[in-house]
C-alpha cells in the first residue's frame, strides 16, 4: 500500500459488473439510472481535480471542504446531493507516539456518483475496490458506495483499537513485572485512544443524522444499513470507554507504585537523620566547651564520647533494621 491515484469506475448494476476507466473517458448519462460511478480525486494530483471539478460539476461547498485543512467531520445536503467530512485511517501503524495517523475524506453522493476525495492515502480506499464486486449484484443505488465507505472506516477504527487493546495489555503486564516507568507511554496511548473515540463519535453523530432525516438520495434500505452502522460505532465507542477505564487504572497503579518507591526512599532518609540526631546532640554537647565539664578533663573523654556515638548509632541502626526501614 504505497499510493491510490485519481480513478474512475463505472458499475453497471443492470449486468452487475464494474470497470475502470480513465478520466478523461468519463462521461455520465444522468439520466441513466443503471450505472453509477465512483470517481477518487488524489487532491495532490491538481490538475486532475480541476478536470474532475469541471466533469461533475462540483458544488462551490465541496470544492471548499476539499482544499480545507480542519479535521472536522462535517454534514452538508445541497438539493438531491449529501457532502460528508470524516477521518480516515492512513494506515493501520502507530508511529513511536503511539498515535494514529489519519486525513480528510470527502465523500461527496449524487444519485449518479459517489466523489471521495482525499490528500493522504487512506486504507479504505483499497478496502473499497474490494468491496465493491461483492456487493454490487446487491446494489440498487449508489448509495451502496456510502455504505461501504463508512463501514470500512469504521471496521478500521475497530481494528485501530484491537491494536490499542493489545499495547494496553503489554504496558499492563510491563507495570506488573518490572520497575520502568511506563507512566508517559500509557499517557501517549490514552491520548491516541482517545482520538480515536472523538473521531468514532463524530462518524456516529453524522450517521445519526442522516438516518433520522429525509435525505433524498438515501433510500429507506440504506437508510437501515447506515442505522445499523450507527450502532457498530456504538460499540466501539463502549469499547475504547472501557480501555480508557483500563488506562487510567493503570495510571493510577503506576502512581501508587512510584508513591511507594518515594515513600520507601523517604524512609530510608528519616532513618539516617535519626541515627545523626543524637549524635549531633553529642558532639554539640560537648563541643560547648564550658568549665564545669567533668568529661573534658577527664583522660578517657574523648574516647566515652566516640564510643556514646557509636553505640547510639548501632542501637538505632539495629531498631530501624528491626522494622525494616533499611
Amino acid at each position: 500500500m504505497h499510493s491510490f491515484d485519481s480513478i474512475a469506475v463505472e458499475f453497471d448494476l443492470k449486468n452487475h459488473s464494474m470497470q475502470k476507466i480513465a478520466i478523461e473517458d468519463l462521461n455520465i448519462d444522468y439520466q441513466d439510472k443503471d450505472k453509477i460511478y465512483w470517481i477518487h480525486s488524489n487532491l495532490n494530483q491538481k490538475n486532475i481535480f480541476k478536470k474532475l471539478r469541471e466533469k461533475l460539476r462540483l458544488p462551490e461547498q465541496v470544492i471548499q471542504s476539499c482544499g480545507e485543512k480542519d479535521n472536522r467531520s462535517t454534514t452538508i445536503e445541497i438539493d438531491e446531493a449529501l457532502t460528508l467530512q470524516i477521518q480516515g485511517l492512513c494506515s493501520m501503524k502507530l508511529n513511536d507516539n503511539y498515535d494514529a495517523d489519519f486525513s480528510n475524506l470527502i465523500i461527496h453522493l449524487t444519485p449518479n456518483y459517489c466523489f471521495t476525495a482525499s490528500k493522504k492515502l487512506s486504507s479504505v480506499l483499497f478496502d473499497m475496490l474490494k468491496s465493491c464486486p461483492k456487493s454490487l449484484p446487491y446494489a440498487k443505488t449508489s448509495c451502496f458506495l456510502l455504505f461501504l465507505l463508512l463501514e470500512g472506516v469504521i471496521n478500521d477504527y475497530a481494528k485501530i483499537h484491537l491494536a490499542y487493546e493489545e499495547l494496553a495489555d503489554q504496558l499492563d503486564a510491563q507495570v506488573r513485572t518490572s520497575n520502568k516507568n511506563t507512566y508517559s507511554q500509557v499517557l501517549e496511548l490514552k491520548h491516541g485512544v482517545m482520538k480515536v473515540k472523538r473521531y468514532t463519535i463524530a462518524i456516529r453523530e453524522i450517521l445519526m443524522r442522516i438516518t433520522s432525516r429525509n435525505i433524498l438520495v438515501i433510500s429507506e434500505q440504506c437508510r437501515t444499513s447506515l442505522y445499523n452502522l450507527s450502532n457498530h460505532c456504538h460499540l466501539i465507542v463502549n469499547e475504547i470507554d472501557s480501555l480508557r477505564d483500563m488506562l487510567n487504572g493503570l495510571l493510577g497503579q503506576i502512581d501508587n507504585q512510584l508513591m511507594q518507591n518515594m515513600n520507601e526512599t523517604m524512609k530510608v532518609l528519616t532513618a539516617f537523620a535519626a541515627i545523626f540526631l543524637p549524635l549531633s546532640l553529642i558532639t554539640g554537647i560537648y563541643g560547648m566547651n564550658f568549665y564545669w565539664m567533668p568529661e573534658l578533663g577527664w583522660k578517657y573523654g574523648y574516647f566515652w564520647a566516640l564510643g556514646l556515638i557509636v553505640l547510639c548509632a548501632l542501637l538505632l541502626f539495629l531498631i530501624f533494621r528491626k522494622k525494616k526501614w533499611f
